[in-house]
């Protein structure tokens, strides 16, 4: 509701005891701020600009075009952001470490690390020294592309200033390296982190499961597990949910039912994609009656099996003439409201159709090949190949 909004900070910014509180300025930070995280930049930018042309000083401060700057990056829209920033500079608005910030993270996010990069010189000359907040981003994106070693140069611009690294810093290094395959390199980001005071978090050992899972080196992730348990730590449910993903996928079946009960002991539970590659690795293993019992514990717990589960479950139960099991499995999922269609089949009538378009449209070109081998002609008739449908939608669009 954004008319209603503006409205009523209209009305709040003329009471007497909101202008002697001076809180009108705070008051319109948190209306652009709401405008801009629900999406209505447009909204923002008209009433930004109408109060900064009605000569409101404080609409056109730093901190207004901070708000309006993210705002435009959560959207993804760059140019719009560098347009603000542009005349930012010509309203001879000064930026703050936090508007060199934002600038920053938002164009790491959209891919933009090397301007990034850039903007540091541009920050030294207008005498503001980068910290924690400029750095970390740039740190993060060059991990992600790759770029381990300009990471780690950066890294070092960090060491010296005093706030120094942070936990965030650490963990797009060790991302940034496990996602590289270097498990060594992570390692050692790992042992820096330790020695520099930072505590790894679970969010630091995620990424070490993520590796070995892709990697399928199982063993080494159950040793980090073994590792990590005997020195006191508690996994949380990322750790465990990716923990079993992997045994899940390597079919350590008995792996994966001691994880999975350690897990429910600590109070944490499986997800719907968790339990039902649990149960499905169950059926491959022929463990029927512990498939069944998890398949129920899903229910008790309100989460509603995938229906290609409950078809993979039941055709093994038939097959082997568990018929007692079978029609418990069957009041078990008549308890519950539930779809009836199988993956393959969501998309089965869409494809069908896009088949028989691909057909229509091959069978349409061969018939033109065979009269013309002039080019012109062929793109002359290019149109004759869309459905009739599509070509008045498109006429009626025009």
């Amino acid at each position: 509701m954004p008319l209603q909004s503006i409205q009523t900070y209209e009305f709040a910014s003329r009471l007497e005891f909101i202008s002697e509180a001076d809180v009108e300025q705070s008051m319109f930070g948190l209306l652009l701020d709401s405008f801009c995280k629900e999406g209505h930049m447009r909204v923002a930018m008209d009433y930004f600009n109408k109060l900064k042309y009605q000569g409101r000083t404080f609409a056109s401060s730093s901190r207004s075009y901070n708000i309006l700057l993210n705002g435009w990056f959560r959207c993804r829209k760059l140019k719009q952001a560098e347009r603000l920033w542009s005349e930012m500079k010509r309203e001879n608005v000064k930026p703050t470490v936090v508007t060199y910030g934002t600038l920053v993270e938002g164009l790491c996010r959209m891919r933009r690390v090397e301007m990034a990069m850039d903007l540091i010189s541009e920050m030294k000359s207008e005498g503001i020294e980068p910290n924690v907040i400029v750095y970390n981003p740039i740190i993060d994106a060059l991990g992600e592309a790759g770029k381990l070693k300009e990471a780690l140069g950066f890294m070092e611009r960090l060491s010296v200033l005093k706030s120094g690294p942070t936990i965030s810093t650490y963990n797009s290094l060790v991302k940034g390296f496990c996602k590289a395959g270097d498990i060594e390199g992570a390692g050692k980001i790992l042992k820096e982190m330790i020695s520099g005071g930072c505590i790894p978090t679970s969010t630091t050992y995620s990424y070490f499961f993520k590796y070995f899972s892709r990697t399928g080196k199982v063993q080494e992730g159950l040793n980090l597990y073994t590792k990590l348990m005997d020195s006191g730590y508690v996994p949380d449910l990322l750790t465990y949910h990716l923990l079993v993903k992997m045994l899940c996928e390597q079919e350590r079946l008995d792996f994966a039912i001691q994880v999975t009960k350690e897990m429910r002991e600590r109070g944490y539970d499986m997800d719907l994609a968790t339990c039902t590659m649990l149960i499905h690795l169950m059926c491959r293993m022929h463990r029927f009656d512990d498939a069944f019992k998890e398949f129920e514990y899903m229910i008790r717990r309100g989460i509603v099996p995938q229906y290609l589960t409950f078809e993979r479950l039941g055709s093994e139960l038939k097959k082997r003439g568990l018929t007692e099991k079978l029609q418990q499995l069957y009041d078990l999922m008549g308890s519950v409201p539930h779809s009836t269609k199988l993956p393959d089949t969501y998309r089965r009538e869409g494809e069908q159709a896009r088949k028989s378009s691909i057909l229509q449209k091959a069978r349409a070109v061969s018939d033109i090949l065979k009269t013309t081998n002039n080019p012109r002609e062929l793109v002359k008739r290019k149109y004759s190949l869309k459905p009739p449908i599509s070509s008045a939608n498109r006429t009626v669009q025009d």
